[in-house]
């Protein structure tokens, strides 16, 4: 009997060692693990005590950072367009020759102070290579008023559509604005997005825009940019109106209406905008002959207009070439909402007012410096990179 103990301990011994890992040699030992990753690439969730080497804590706990943090400056942009009318093209189209060729520079930044918050901006340096009837600005830099907006982005969604809310205000700094005696121009902007996936293959996106301005002035009726002889001065709509002899009073609300319909295909990108405007104008309490200075009085059943409207439709196609450049090409038409011959205006085509053909180009300022320091290249494409960019008239 005690051998047979003897015997059973042998085996149980050698089957224990069986199971047990064999000792390895110092030299052959194995690596230590990797160290953990870097602060970008993980975020621990809670306070860390664990001190480096000692047993981490579950999977559970680490959270990866898959998303790269936008930066403030995203969606900052340079747009180019290059203008002709088309009367200049086709001489038979007017009974008038009135050669316009223009180029413009938009600069278009943007700073998102937080999720919520964003500031944007916009100015414009436009140059004209002809004298048209309407401008004496042959070979001069023209600049445009300076718009700031502050936007609100953290509105919730309802029904697939995005709204958001922002706060604008625009600075004399064009010379029409200073002779209309500007000072400051402040007003509110509602806007609504909706996109679509999958249509046709691509996607298409609406861009809503309603905004309303009360302007100040220090006077009513406008000024002048400079000296010029009696006569008729054009005026698109009280657009355009900068000197008194037209007659134009200034607008005291402003109320304007846009919509963009966007879509993307590949790299093709068609577009159509449309963008009306409202002014509601100031009236003299008085006109007097300039002459002899007596009382000039309406004729009887005159009624003086109060509302001045104004209408832009375009339409373009871009080609997204890479993340940071796009070429496109395109059609506007600006018209008043009567024509210079008291019929309505055609919203697609006039013959006496500003109707134009363009090539354009846009540079997205942020995806060009990623790829100039070498990282990832971002998203082409207006769709896709959620508005960033917009047509020749900026939203």
């Amino acid at each position: 009997m005690r051998r047979l103990l003897v015997i059973a301990g042998i085996l149980l011994a050698a089957a224990r060692a069986e199971a047990q890992e064999p000792e390895v040699p110092a030299d052959e030992a194995p690596a230590p693990p990797p160290p953990p990753p870097e602060a970008t690439e993980t975020a621990i969730v809670g306070t860390p005590t664990l001190v480096p080497g000692t047993d981490q804590p579950g999977v559970a706990a680490k959270v990866a950072l898959t998303k790269e943090r936008a930066r403030p400056w995203a969606g900052s942009s340079l747009y180019n367009a290059n203008s002709v009318t088309t009367g200049t093209i086709f001489r038979g189209q007017q009974q008038y020759a009135n050669p316009t060729v223009e180029s413009s520079l938009f600069v278009l930044p943007r700073y998102a102070i937080n999720e919520a918050f964003q500031l944007r901006a916009r100015f414009v340096v436009s140059y004209e290579y002809t004298s048209s009837d309407t401008t004496k600005y042959r070979n001069e830099p023209i600049v445009s008023d300076t718009s700031l907006q502050l936007f609100y982005r953290k509105i919730p969604s309802f029904a697939g559509i995005q709204p958001f809310v922002a706060a604008n205000l625009s600075l004399p700094t064009s010379k029409a604005s200073r002779a209309r005696t500007l000072v400051v121009n402040p007003g509110v902007t509602l806007q609504l997005t909706r996109n679509f996936q999958r249509v046709l293959g691509g996607d298409v996106a609406f861009i809503g825009n309603l905004s309303y301005a009360h302007p100040f002035y220090r006077y009513d009726s406008a000024g002048t940019t400079e000296s010029r002889p009696p006569g008729a001065l054009a005026c698109l709509g009280g657009a355009t109106c900068g000197d008194t002899l037209s007659g134009a009073m200034n607008p005291s609300d402003v109320l304007s209406y846009s919509l963009i319909a966007v879509g993307e295909w590949g790299r093709w990108s068609p577009a159509l905008m449309y963008l009306g405007a409202s002014q509601w104008v100031y009236h003299p309490r008085s006109i007097t002959n300039p002459i002899d200075g007596t009382p000039v009085t309406a004729p009887e059943g005159f009624d003086r207009a109060s509302v001045r409207q104004t209408h832009y439709v375009s339409a373009w196609l871009d080609y997204n070439v890479n993340s940071w450049f796009t070429a496109e090409v395109g059609f506007w038409n600006s018209v008043s909402a009567l024509s210079a011959s008291g019929q309505r205006s055609n919203l697609l085509f006039d013959r006496y007012q500003d109707t134009r053909v363009y090539l354009g180009c846009s540079v997205q300022l942020d995806n060009l410096a990623k790829v100039l320091q070498g990282g990832d290249e971002g998203a082409p494409g207006v769709v896709r990179a959620k508005n960033d960019r917009g047509p020749a008239m900026r939203f």
